[in-house]
């Protein structure tokens, strides 16, 4: 659609460019402030010189954070947590939504019924530790993966984009000898791309920043996700050990807070590195997703 470029529309042009400018600025700030904070030297930072640019570089931070040995293992935990979970959930999701996106199934509304009560009420926090210790779940991967491998959300939302999907498709498909599964995942699947990236997407980095529930279910220090650290880091439970081996002449060009932005950047890479090449099929998934049905 064209539209004529009239002073209204020129003054809308004008005023949506410096909402969008502050958004940016009001979004973009405290990433290049921790950035700048992460590289620059305990001085500037003490006398809050450090602005969008680091005064005084030094990576003097980054090195000690990869010389602590619990961010090394907590990032291996952290990863195996993202992909395990991301992938059952993945599964679970998909696996589930499917049937209910056919409105020929016997029950079906109850069942969305019941996915979306739990979307406003839950057990809570107590019972649902109780029924974690109770299945022996405690101090385990399973723990911080099984009892959350379904959001009802991304249930509804990959259900009504498999409700947009072409019946004649997997009509076709029964007619040359297809089963449901094989036409679930020889078919459908293939054609969900967009939706699969973007559930796939909110997935990892829920995984990701999980850690309150790491805090709850996992006791040992050697399972806690980088997460789970970086939140001791920031509330200076584990700041002093990250700082025990300082030497007096690296006083001046570390401080606890290079290190807790250092900490918080580090953390940021994996998801900033993967959202680029899902950006695409993300936005697309979540449009048809919501529009289709």
């Amino acid at each position: 659609m064209l539209y004529r470029k009239t002073r209204g529309f020129r003054l809308f042009m004008v005023f949506n460019f410096c909402i969008l400018t502050l958004v940016m600025l009001a979004i973009g700030f405290p990433f290049l402030h921790l950035l700048a904070v992460s590289f620059s030297e305990s001085a500037a930072i003490l006398g809050g010189k450090v602005t969008v640019y680091p005064i005084g570089f030094t990576i003097d931070a980054y090195l000690r954070i990869f010389d602590h040995p619990s961010i090394m293992q907590g990032f291996k935990n952290s990863l195996i947590q993202t992909v395990l979970g991301t992938s059952i959930s993945l599964f679970m999701t998909t696996i589930c939504a499917y049937p209910l996106s056919k409105k020929f199934l016997k029950g079906r509304k109850a069942f969305i019924l019941i996915i979306m009560f739990t979307m406003f009420f839950s057990g809570g926090l107590i019972p649902t530790y109780l029924v974690v210790k109770s299945i022996g779940l405690i101090d385990t991967i399973w723990a911080v993966v099984l009892p959350f491998c379904i959001t009802p959300y991304y249930l509804l939302l990959m259900m009504t984009f498999f409700q947009g999907i072409p019946e004649s498709l997997e009509e076709a498909a029964m007619v040359d000898g297809l089963n449901p599964l094989q036409i679930l995942f020889k078919i459908v699947i293939p054609l969900s791309k967009p939706v699969m990236a973007a559930i796939t997407m909110f997935l990892m980095v829920y995984y990701w920043n999980n850690w309150f529930n790491s805090m709850i279910y996992l006791n040992s220090s050697k399972m806690h996700p980088v997460m789970m650290i970086v939140r001791n880091i920031v509330a200076g439970a584990d700041l002093a050990s990250m700082g025990s081996g300082i030497g007096q002449n690296d006083i001046n060009t570390l401080s606890s807070a290079s290190l807790k932005s250092a900490v918080i950047m580090v953390t940021m890479i994996p998801v900033l590195i993967v959202f680029p090449f899902a950006q695409k099929h993300f936005a697309k998934g979540v449009m048809l997703g919501a529009v289709k049905g």
